[in-house]
């Protein structure tokens, strides 16, 4: 083997290393777009979802399109019930064969918990894209190199690659309407607790917040007359007197909510007469023995 040849392998060896390294690192999120069939019958509709598998990271915020091939198919709706996104800067909207979106997800998006690995996070849906097969052939589904936000403080840009799928329509007549027929109803438990280990024994909602078909998307409390707010179990309770009464509300990924309410701890007024008779007395010592002190003088 010639020198020539040597540096030659060489510089293919640096170039493939430095490439792989690099694209690591800058392209560490990932989109992947996921047809549900291979293959799919003239007027038959189907679905694609766009999943983000962060890889590590915390996602706060994305900006792209996904586009298909050919006029084989027709775009029918999206579908965002399920979607990691919290907010939509820009709704997904299409122009020809693109569809472009922008959204962000509050808190940032690390992955969904695998229920048979802890230690394993899957990959979440950003969006839902319903279409329906016109003419036999093979359509391809291609993103753009999407722009990603760090959830890290600064809101670091970085890039996804491009990802791409594609689907076969068979030349035959199946004609099938998707229709996604979830229609489920958040379950929400509260309870008011004191425990030393939390939060040094003052009063603490704990909640459950459920839906075993979308997922819960936000829970949100209003105590009294102060404004919502977004919380988390355990959560700290402004009034510690107990005196206003909490509205817990939990909605899901359909925008489908539910509302308890957990009543005040009414005032004890046999103890506040206590305590005003208490003051009246020490009130009325105090102002004798003020008499006493000036009469003396």
């Amino acid at each position: 083997m010639t020198k020539k040849q040597l540096l030659k392998i060489f510089t293919f060896s640096l170039i493939f290393i430095l490439n792989l390294f690099f694209t690591n690192r800058i392209f560490a999120a990932t989109l992947i777009l996921e047809p549900s069939k291979d293959s799919v019958g003239i007027e038959e509709q189907f679905y694609v979802d766009l999943m983000l598998n962060p890889s590590g990271e915390s996602i706060n915020a994305l900006e792209g399109s996904v586009s298909f091939s050919s006029d084989d198919i027709s775009f029918i709706r999206v579908e965002n019930g399920k979607s990691i996104v919290n907010l939509w800067v820009e709704e997904p909207r299409i122009e020809g064969h693109t569809i472009s979106f922008a959204g962000v997800i509050s808190n940032g998006f690390d992955g969904v918990i695998n229920p048979f690995n802890l230690n394993q996070k899957l990959p979440g849906l950003v969006t839902r894209f319903v279409f329906e097969a016109n003419k036999s052939g093979q359509v391809n589904f291609l993103t753009s190199s999407f722009y990603l936000n760090l959830n890290n403080g600064s809101g670091t840009e970085t890039r996804a690659p491009i990802a791409h799928s594609s689907i076969n329509i068979g030349n035959f007549i199946n004609k099938v309407i998707y229709e996604n027929k979830i229609n489920s109803t958040p379950e929400l438990e509260a309870y008011v607790i004191r425990d030393p280990n939390i939060f040094n024994n003052k009063y603490t909602l704990v909640f459950k917040a459920t839906d075993k078909e979308t997922g819960i998307k936000n829970v949100m409390i209003k105590e009294g007359k102060r404004n919502w707010e977004e919380i988390e179990s355990p959560y700290l309770l402004k009034d510690q007197f107990r005196h206003s009464i909490i509205t817990l509300k939990a909605t899901n990924f359909k925008d489908v909510s539910i509302t308890i309410n957990i009543d005040k701890v009414p005032y004890d007024w046999k103890l506040l007469a206590r305590v005003l008779i208490i003051i009246i007395v020490i009130t009325l010592f105090l102002w004798v023995i003020k008499k006493i002190y000036v009469n003396k003088k």
